[in-house]
């Protein structure tokens, strides 16, 4: 594993430049490989796309903004994020670094054209999906259908419409699980260059079809909508049995080692090499009051493990965009912020047990809402570890019929707590997922807004802004788009 860590250092080398030349989707690339191979490829890919959505800074504003964390009193006020003030800066990083790595999914898809390479065909596909959709859930209307074509002379790719990107990518995933069910006996295998699924491709196949009932999840509060969601989820086998279950979480591990720029990005947001905090990691997230009160009010066993406990033994946060005492106010904790060497996060087994249980509970899966809602949450108490992570405690947990955001009998609006219970699930895992339930759904319902009294709006922003970046170098497509308003600029599926 750790040769296989090495191999990717280099081949990044090969196949990226850096986030700061990238300055257009369809850039020329002049450390592009002609002929890299697809086993050296892939895990260089899938470490990068790791990176982006497991480095903590990259979105913690959904954090901030939803509940989550809150920021340590010992540092200035951040204005883009406490009072709402989005500019064409701010996280274009994400963009950049999102478009960069499409271009080796991109590659790897056009040199696995042979029949032979189907596994390996299938994969760039279901990723390229994964990364379109956290642009499209980000930013909306994004280039999509002439993105990546630098090689045909199209450096100024136009702003293709989100609704009509969702659907490609819908088909795309159903191309890729054909390819999955369909590979030659002869296929080449994908092996330990699979650093998320060690070439299991019956879980590429599952992670797929998971990815794609996310995106139909996505949409199930729009009018209309549930005629192309029902026959969307019936080309592919659709039973719970079909989608990521127990112990199934997509996870990246290049083989992380105790050494800089090589240990997992989450902890080395937090940590050193040698163990020592980083200046801007531990000592600048902290707990959001909202998420305490919701654990600390309902005996989660996952309290102490979300949040360190402060010296006087109890769990404290702070709301949002108040003044921050750090001595008084609870770390991020160790469920969390695991070791050097944990695995780097791209979908959890319970969120797919979330979607799941969403869907029937939708009318849109047969099968059992109250099962799947309880292994989902069981998974994310085992998930989080400790002396309480265990399915004994889960049980206990979940037996309080006192709790209605918990007890899914007692509850009378099932979806809330279905919800309720993913956001909470979903911190410091998956920032997109979790941002994206609350703009379509509006759970959950108790979130204080930034309490900085300049704030530009009273609730968050709904989606980013277009990159400065892309108004330096393609701005006739981006006002193509029209006027953005990063408060009523709605994706295509908040319909609320």
């Amino acid at each position: 594993m750790k040769k296989i860590f090495i191999t990717i250092t280099v081949l990044l080398a090969l196949v990226s430049s850096s986030c700061e030349d990238f300055l257009t989707v369809n850039e020329t690339n002049p450390n592009s490989a002609s002929a890299v191979p697809a086993n050296l490829i892939l895990p260089a890919a899938l470490n990068s796309t790791a990176n982006i959505h497991n480095r903590p800074f990259n979105f913690f504003f959904v954090y901030a903004w939803h509940g989550c964390f809150a920021v340590a009193g010992n540092y200035v006020a951040n204005t883009t994020l406490t009072q709402y003030n989005l500019l064409n800066s701010s996280y274009q990083g994400n963009w950049a670094n999102i478009y960069l790595n499409l271009q080796n999914y991109d590659y790897l898809d056009k040199i696995s054209s042979d029949p032979k390479d189907s596994y390996f065909a299938a994969i760039a596909k279901i990723m390229k999906a994964y990364q379109y959709q956290t642009l499209v859930d980000v930013w909306g209307n994004v280039p999509y259908s002439e993105a990546l074509k630098t090689g045909e002379g199209i450096l100024k790719p136009k702003y293709d419409d989100a609704k009509t990107i969702y659907e490609d990518l819908v088909l795309t995933l159903d191309e890729a699980m054909n390819l999955i069910a369909n590979a030659p006996l002869d296929a080449n295998i994908v092996g330990d260059d699979d650093i998320m699924f060690a070439g299991n491709m019956k879980l590429w196949w599952k992670f797929a079809n998971t990815l794609k009932l996310r995106m139909l999840i996505n949409q199930s509060g729009m009018t209309g909508r549930d005629q192309y969601i029902k026959t969307a989820i019936a080309t592919q086998p659709h039973t719970v049995n079909d989608y990521l279950g127990v112990g199934e979480s997509a996870l990246v591990n290049p083989g992380y080692v105790k050494s800089e720029g090589k240990m997992n990005p989450f902890w080395e947001t937090f940590y050193k090499q040698d163990d020592s905090r980083q200046a801007d990691g531990l000592n600048y997230f902290c707990a959001n009051q909202d998420a305490v009160d919701f654990l600390t009010g309902n005996f989660d066993p996952r309290a102490e493990r979300f949040f360190a406990p402060i010296p006087s033994g109890v769990i404290r946060g702070t709301y949002y965009g108040e003044p921050i005492i750090p001595s008084v106010t609870s770390e991020l904790g160790t469920g969390l912020v695991r070791s050097y060497n944990q695995d780097a996060i791209i979908m959890t087994d319970f969120e797919s047990l979330f979607l799941q249980a969403e869907a029937v509970q939708r009318g849109l899966l047969t099968g059992n809402t109250k099962a799947l809602y309880e292994s989902a949450v069981t998974r994310s108490i085992i998930y989080m570890g400790g002396l309480k992570g265990n399915a004994a405690a889960a049980a206990t947990y979940l037996a309080d019929d006192t709790k209605p955001l918990v007890n899914f009998d007692a509850a009378p609006n099932k979806l809330q707590t279905i919800l309720t219970q993913k956001w909470l699930s979903l911190i410091g895992i998956s920032p997109v997922p979790l941002w994206t339930d609350y703009r379509r759904t509006g759970y959950p319902g108790f979130i204080h807004w930034s309490q900085e009294p300049n704030k530009k709006n009273a609730t968050p922003p709904v989606r980013l802004l277009y990159p400065q970046t892309e108004i330096n170098v393609n701005n006739d497509n981006v006002l193509a788009v029209g006027t953005i308003n990063p408060f009523t600029s709605k994706i295509f599926w908040q319909n609320r």
